[in-house]
């Protein structure tokens, strides 16, 4: 009876101890809760104002501007329906509300990041298509058009995140490395393919198609920044008569540098004075170029920093069997999120035409528009119509 007891004993304390090794350091999860609450409200505030600046004021209401509210409406859904429940898990260390509704918010969230993905598709489409066509922009990207599209990628994105409750693979778990409910990846044998579909059709087309629009977007860009410095050239002329030319009949022509001349750009639908004249006016373009440059590289880069990650990861840990230590999983997830509280930043307050519209009906009560007070160069590259 005491063999029995003490083996039992034993038993427990195996247990216990494998159950404490088991869970995540103290340390790691304040780490990760105190990061989720930041992303989590910088993320709601951020994108609800962009939601609510759109929808207030007429003027805003642009079909560039239409895409940026779909964005920043996906991320604040992100933030308010899917964040929370992760940030709770994290914390209890384990998946509390139950089956059903790990089912319903792994949908929600693949539907989601899905959606969110194939809108920075369109915004990189809708931009190509303002610098590269701009005279057949205005009738080819109407604000019909634009809704059609834009309901075309939810539809896709609930397609897609309805496939593994409807069969496709292993259905929806709790991954308690990621504190998220999403799909069991695998094999292609073991999942019929769904990994590498996923992989894909959410990652790697989209990638490749925003980084093929933005790429010829900086060609095309580069290339009417040089026709314009040609166009500079080209000075107008006035007669001019004096002493020397009554007297022997002829004209002499003296350049004459205008000013107040005024240049129009496809990136940005707007015109801005130039002084050919002056070395500040062309530094203060080149300034304007190279940061439109570097914004669009910026674009590009921190969808490969957020999302490539994740679904690298996925889909080779799937293919390889590889098991990923727990940091690492953590972080590639936390970076999926991280996406949703930067891209407001990126495609709203970043936006110069955007900002003077947020400055025009709040002031300097934003805290990013009294931070660019002033600074106009950020236009460059930003689409209105």
């Amino acid at each position: 009876m005491a063999s029995n007891n003490s083996s039992q004993l034993v038993a427990m304390m195996m247990i216990s101890k494998t159950e404490a090794t088991r869970r995540k350091p103290l340390v790691m999860v304040a780490i990760q809760a105190s990061a989720m609450v930041v992303m989590m409200v910088v993320g709601a505030l951020a994108n609800g104002v962009i939601c609510h600046c759109i929808l207030k004021h007429t003027s805003l209401r642009t079909v560039t501007n239409i895409f940026i509210m779909n964005l920043a409406t996906t991320d604040f859904l992100v933030c308010i329906f899917c964040m929370p429940f992760a940030l709770i898990s994290c914390i209890v260390d384990e998946w509390v509300f139950g089956d059903l509704m790990c089912r319903l918010e792994g949908f929600l969230l693949s539907m989601l990041c899905i959606s969110s993905i194939l809108t920075l598709v369109l915004i990189a489409i809708d931009r190509y298509m303002a610098i590269k066509y701009p005279l057949k922009y205005c009738t080819h990207l109407t604000n019909s058009i634009s809704v059609f599209m834009l309901s075309t990628i939810w539809c896709y994105a609930a397609i897609c995140s309805m496939l593994p409750a409807l069969g496709w693979g292993s259905g929806y778990v709790y991954v308690r490395e990621e504190n998220i409910c999403r799909p069991e990846f695998g094999t292609p044998s073991k999942d019929s393919g769904f990994t590498s579909f996923l992989f894909t059709s959410a990652f790697a087309v989209p990638f490749s198609v925003l980084a093929f629009l933005y790429l010829s977007i900086l060609w095309t860009a580069r290339k009417q920044f040089r026709q314009v410095h040609v166009a500079k050239n080209i000075i107008q002329v006035k007669p001019q008569t004096d002493e020397s030319t009554k007297n022997t009949g002829k004209r002499t022509i003296l350049p004459e540098f205008d000013n107040t001349c005024t240049e129009v750009t496809s990136a940005t639908n707007t015109t801005r004075s130039l002084g050919f004249s002056t070395s500040k006016n062309r530094k203060h373009r080149r300034k304007s170029k190279t940061r439109g440059f570097k914004i669009l590289l910026l674009i590009v880069a921190v969808f490969i920093m957020c999302w490539s990650p994740h679904f690298v990861l996925i889909f080779y840990s799937s293919i390889a069997h590889v098991k990923i230590p727990l940091e690492i999983r953590v972080i590639t997830t936390w970076l999926a999120f991280l996406n949703s509280t930067m891209n407001p930043f990126l495609y709203g307050f970043l936006n110069g035409k955007f900002r003077s519209g947020l400055k025009r009906f709040w002031g300097n009560k934003i805290l990013c528009c009294w931070l660019w007070k002033g600074n106009e160069e950020s236009r460059a590259f930003h689409i209105n119509r």
